[in-house]
């Protein structure tokens, strides 16, 4: 439905003839002139898709319309204009609902003159010509849930749905990326009706990722760290604070809720601050260091997408540790420790270092505008590093808004270079968020701030994880970590009470069988093109001698039950 409302010292109408043959023809009083003054005149065009509903949503117009411009006699006159729209609605339609519009008006005690409908009309107005008195409005029923969609609609949307089909460019050498392996192993999909950058994790896609988050948690917790569990969303004031939203709104994912500005969060530091700031915090609470496995979210362009190594929606571990200035070179060192503690236990090792500094030239676009603090905190980060005998390289213009930082950097499968994971010292945001502590001479200091991450994004390192060892990962991270084929139908028993057996001592094994009507090498090919670490076969052998045939990167070795789950379980629980 469309309208101009019109706020008028008066309006005269008179019909002349018939535009419709099939509206009934008007009595002689109602083919007379009218006129009425000092009302709200409301042109009115009843579309194809308008309904009751829709009458509702004009009749709340109209009102809010007569409160904004003070119409105390509550005069209003309805007046067909089918001039203000090319969708129009029947005949039948226009009549009915304009009819219930009069009747709803007349409910909330507005006076209320409708002129015909179907009939040429000449007409005349004098608008009143304030800022109000001319408003055009298009009235639409709301949604709901239970509308339906047409069934061309839910055909293309199922068709999206099930589209499985990818295209990604070749990597040299016959490696393949991510997005390849990340199908042929069942790990993860991208959907079109889902968007770009959502990835969606299969259950074994999952339960990698699973892994390694309780591993991040387990040790984190052991080194001192405090978990926190903050909101994934957040008004534009919190942004506001830290700068996020004057330096990086264009990266983040905005929306208005009850005409207030809020946002994705796109990193959990400014959350961790206000948690801190709860209560008054003494040297003695120093170092304290959050922790958090948090969703974030950030609006990438859609050409810089692909596969896990860029996404909009990710898992990062995320830590900032608040420390006394004379702490910072130690915590410094000890989140370094942890990072190469888990690219260890991970198998990551082709990385090298950056030290990412400010570029004075691009500070008023990109950088908080503090030259001298600059200066003293890159100066403070190259005297760590230079202690530490770190072998980094040195680059400007890589920053974050607030401070340096020391970048972990891989190349991918085609070679292009990204960064793994972040350790930033911050000078800013401590001052921004006035982030105090009562130092020993009972003076308020402001803390140093440590941001970083120990693996980085999770679906970026395990995306540079599967390039790198191209989907054959250590046994604590597969998927499926032991695979049992039966030798004959017969010792199906057997395999069923080997895997009682093991998972009597290793209770979260991910272990399954293939008793398929197959030869046993073709059992064994697939579970090498799954990349599952241990394939057992179990025959009449070795039944017979208490034993296991297992399988592991193409070697056959035969072992004692008991030795196998003892020598597994060790492999597990100190993922080696």
């Amino acid at each position: 439905m469309k309208i101009i409302s019109l706020h008028v010292d008066y309006i005269k109408f008179k019909p002349t003839k018939k535009a419709l043959k099939s509206i009934e023809k008007l009595k002689d009083k109602e083919k007379e002139e009218k006129e009425v003054k000092d009302c709200l005149a409301i042109l009115t065009a009843v579309e194809k898709n308008d309904s009751k509903k829709t009458v509702k949503k004009l009749v709340k117009e109209i009102k809010k319309i007569s409160e904004q411009i003070n119409l105390e006699n509550k005069k209003i006159v309805l007046y067909p204009y089918a001039h203000l729209s090319s969708n129009l609605g029947s005949p039948d339609k226009a009549t009915e609902l304009l009819e219930e519009t009069k009747k709803e008006l007349k409910k909330e005690k507005f006076d209320v003159v409708k002129a015909p409908f179907g009939y040429y009309k000449q007409f005349e107005l004098k608008c009143k010509g304030h800022p109000l008195s001319e408003l055009s409005k298009e009235i639409h029923e709301e949604e709901s849930e239970e509308k339906e969609i047409s069934k061309e609609e839910h055909k293309d949307l199922i068709k999206k749905m099930s589209k499985r089909k990818i295209s990604v460019k070749k990597a040299p050498g016959g490696k393949k990326n991510n997005i390849e392996l990340g199908r042929d192993l069942d790990l993860y999909i991208n959907s079109e009706i889902i968007g770009q950058g959502l990835p969606l994790f299969t259950p074994k896609g999952t339960a990698i990722k699973r892994e390694i988050k309780r591993f991040i948690e387990d040790e984190e917790l052991k080194r001192g760290y405090e978990y926190t569990d903050t909101p994934e969303l957040a008004k534009s004031d919190l942004y506001k604070l830290s700068g996020h939203w004057q330096h990086y709104r264009d990266s983040m994912f905005t929306m208005k809720i009850n005409k207030e500005d809020y946002a994705l969060r796109p990193m959990t530091c400014p959350f961790q601050f206000a948690l801190f700031k709860r209560k008054p915090r003494s040297y003695k609470d120093l170092p304290k260091k959050y922790s958090e496995i948090a969703t974030l979210f950030r609006n990438e362009q859609s050409g810089e997408l692909r596969g896990l190594t860029r996404v909009r929606q990710f898992a990062l571990s995320d830590a900032h540790i608040l420390c006394k200035p004379d702490q910072l070179e130690s915590q410094f060192e000890e989140v370094l420790d942890l990072v190469k503690y888990f690219m260890n236990k991970l198998g990551i090792e082709n990385i090298w270092y950056r030290f990412s500094k400010w570029d004075p030239k691009n500070k008023e676009n990109k950088y908080i505008d503090n030259p001298k603090a600059w200066e003293n905190s890159q100066k403070t980060m190259k005297k760590i590093l230079d202690k530490l005998k770190l072998d980094y390289i040195e680059e400007e213009g890589e920053a974050a808004f607030y401070g340096p930082k020391l970048d972990l950097q891989y190349k991918d499968v085609y070679g292009k270079e990204d960064t793994l994971i972040t350790i930033q010292i911050d000078f800013a945001l401590p001052e921004r968020f006035d982030i105090n502590y009562t130092d020993k001479d009972h003076k308020e200091k402001r803390p140093m701030i440590i941001h970083r991450s120990s693996v980085g994004c999770i679906e970026r390192t395990l995306a540079h994880l599967l390039e790198e060892t191209q989907g054959n990962l250590p046994t604590w991270l597969s998927p499926i970590q032991v695979r049992v084929i039966n030798f004959t139908e017969r010792n199906e028993k057997s395999c069923k009470k080997f895997i009682d057996d093991i998972k009597k001592e290793i209770p979260n094994i991910r272990i399954d069988t293939d008793f398929a009507e197959s030869t046993v090498n073709s059992k064994v090919r697939q579970a090498e093109i799954e990349r599952i670490p241990y394939t057992i076969v179990i025959g009449d052998k070795e039944e017979k001698s208490d034993s296991l045939a297992v399988r592991k990167e193409s070697k056959v070795k035969n072992i004692k039950q008991k030795e196998f789950i003892s020598n597994l379980k060790k492999e597990i629980e100190n993922r080696e």
